[in-house]
């Protein structure tokens, strides 16, 4: 019984290639729906950095921007500056900087305004060492000029103390992971003095639902096959 009926030869075929075709269909429409719009899951934890920055990425095989030559890297643009050690008043090192290394502040030398980063592709995922995190940063990840989700400090550390330069509940390597959909764009804006952050981390990771729903299609393709053989 399939459907509440019974299917035999032929009938059983057209029943699978309807199957197949909602299920690519239904596919379709989860990506354009996590593309039009993807809360990511987020987690907190990187590892040692090693060169005086704090924290980086624990990803394997991630692409990493960390700021030690001191320059905007290619790809950054607006609102903001690569600097050293703190500034009173204009911006502050992540609690685990050695207050040697580079990072970039944003949106320095103005207290509001905003960065844009491009990555030079599409991502799922994105990772950074954020310093001190306020409720009035934000960042909004972007795909083909369509904004997927905008994220404030409080979005990201509810509960804990916005701001502390110090605290390790608000000096975090946080990881955005976006699933099925993908990203080409970041924006870092701030409305107050600052938004401080290093060793920003780009990867494409795999999408569990994503390759269960490829799977489920595949079967069904390959029972059809086997069907038109028989």
């Amino acid at each position: 019984m399939l459907f509440g009926k019974t299917f035999h030869g032929r009938t059983l075929v057209n029943a699978m290639q309807k199957i197949t075709r909602f299920l690519g269909l239904s596919f379709a429409m989860c990506l354009f729906g996590a593309a039009a719009h993807a809360a990511p899951i987020i987690t907190f934890g990187g590892q040692a950095a090693g060169d005086g920055s704090g924290l980086t990425t624990a990803v394997a095989g991630a692409t990493v921007v960390d700021f030690n030559n001191g320059l905007m890297p290619a790809g950054y643009s607006g609102d903001g500056a690569v600097v050293s050690g703190s500034l009173a008043g204009k911006y502050a090192a992540p609690a685990l900087n050695d207050g040697q290394n580079p990072y970039l502040t944003v949106a320095y030398p103005n207290q509001v305004g905003s960065h844009t980063i491009l990555p030079g592709g599409s991502y799922n995922y994105f990772g950074l060492y954020w310093g001190s995190m306020d409720n009035y940063n934000t960042l909004a990840f972007y795909a083909g000029g369509q904004l997927i989700t905008s994220l404030t400090g409080a979005d990201v550390i509810s509960g804990a103390a916005p701001g502390d330069q110090v605290a390790p509940g608000s000096n975090r390597y946080v990881n955005f992971f976006f699933g099925s959909a993908h990203f080409d764009r970041i924006v870092i804006s701030t409305t107050q003095f600052a938004f401080e952050s290093d060793n920003h981390a780009f990867a494409r990771v795999p999408e569990p639902g994503t390759l269960a729903l490829l799977g489920l299609g595949l079967l069904g393709a390959g029972v059809l096959r086997r069907r038109r053989a028989g």
